[in-house]
């Protein structure tokens, strides 16, 4: 596996146990969604954050945002990480 492969498998890692949503919670959000006739289903409510300064960066024509605003020590980590892989 690649440096780059290592950090996005612990990007993923990261992001799934920092919400720790069981799969019991996730069914019971896609069955309210059915219900409700919605159409996104969101497991991790609070990335929409991220998602929203993603799609305002999309449509302002601008520079995506830093994923890592809130977490620069993640951040810098997997920077460094991608930069020894270019060595």
């Amino acid at each position: 596996m690649t440096v780059s492969q290592q950090v996005g498998q612990e990007m993923s890692n990261k992001a799934v146990s920092s919400g720790k949503v069981s799969a019991g919670e996730v069914a019971e959000r896609v069955f309210s969604a059915i219900d409700n006739d919605s159409f996104y289903i969101y497991s991790h409510p609070q990335a929409l954050t991220n998602v929203a300064s993603r799609m305002e960066a999309i449509v302002g024509m601008q520079q995506p945002p830093d994923p890592f605003k809130d977490r620069p020590d993640v951040g810098q980590r997997l920077r460094q990480m991608l930069r020894q892989e270019v060595k």
